[in-house]
Order: C-alpha cells, then structure tokens, then sequence
C-alpha cells in the first residue's frame, strides 16, 4: 500500500510540474514551436549598419526601441549603494509597443557591458525615470524614458537584449566623457 501511494504522489507531481511549463493560450503563436514573446526578435535599423547604435530604431519582443544620442550625466546618489557618488550615463530611449496586447520591456530581457567587455552592474533601481520602472503600455503606445549605465570608463558601451528563446540583439554605445 505504501507503494501505490508512493508511486500515486509521484505521479501528481509529476503532473502537476508538467502542468506548470504549458503555454496559455495568449503565448499561442499558430504552431510556429515558440512563445509570442520572442517569435518578433530581429533587428531594424534606420540605416544600412552592421550594428545598431545612437539614432537607429531596434525591433525586440514586439517593441520598437530607439536610443538617442543625448546623453546626461548623473551621480548615483544613495548612500547604501557600494556605488554612492558613482557617474551614471544617462542615455534617453523611446519605447513603441508594436504589439496588439498590453505589453513591456522585462527587466530580465537586457544586460548592459562596459567598454572593457564585462558585465556592468545595475543602476536602474536608484532612478524613478528608469527603464526598468517603465512599466507596461497598451498596443501603439509610446514612452519615453532612460537607460542609466553605470560609468567605467570611456569606450564602446552594449546593451544586450535576449529573450529565453530567440535571438540576441545588440546595441553600441560610443561614450565619452
């Protein structure tokens, strides 16, 4: 008996974890294998590039994004940051949602690497006019709002955008202070 019930709860949970990694019927995208989230990953640019950067117009996730070249400078001001006192890029973006549902860029979607090629550590949570606080817009909308990228140095700056599945887009962000 106490097999059976052992074997029973196994497979309730089995199911139940199988349960779990189903699509629900909005992430149905006609059969084409992936989610509705990654099926538009490509990349558009306002001119003939090998790479996107400042002024070009980048298609991620069913969102236009385009980064302007007017860039501020901010100090990273909280004193329980290891960062307090750090020069923060402050690089303006536009976000189009293209998409016919209520929809956002997710925090989890983009990293942000320095000129010496490592990954920067994040920021966004220091700034209200974020783009990690952003938050969703319906279908057509448009906001306008900010990337602040910790400072190390002058270079070359990428943001990275990658979905679970899909491919990954990039941005250069020539800096100089």
């Amino acid at each position: 008996m106490k097999k059976f019930l052992i074997a029973a709860m196994s497979g309730v949970i089995a199911l139940s974890l199988c349960a779990c990694s189903v699509p629900s019927s909005s992430d149905y995208d006609g059969g084409s294998g992936g989610s509705n989230s990654s099926k538009s990953t490509t990349t558009t640019t306002t001119a003939e590039k090998s790479e996107a950067t400042y002024g070009d117009t980048i298609t991620f996730d069913d969102l236009e994004i385009t980064f302007s070249d007017q860039i501020n400078w901010v100090k990273l001001d909280n004193e329980f940051s290891d960062h307090n006192g750090a020069d923060v890029i402050e690089i303006p973006v536009t976000i189009k949602n293209t998409s016919a549902e209520t929809h956002g860029l997710n925090m989890f979607y983009y990293s942000l690497y320095g000129p010496d090629g490592t990954k920067l550590d994040m920021v966004s949570t220091y700034f209200d006019n974020d783009v990690y606080s952003a938050g969703d817009m319906r279908s057509g909308a448009t906001q306008n709002t900010f990337f602040h990228v910790l400072y190390t140095g002058d270079g070359d700056y990428y943001v990275e955008f990658k979905a679970v599945v899909g491919d990954k887009v990039e941005v250069k962000l020539p800096i100089q202070k």
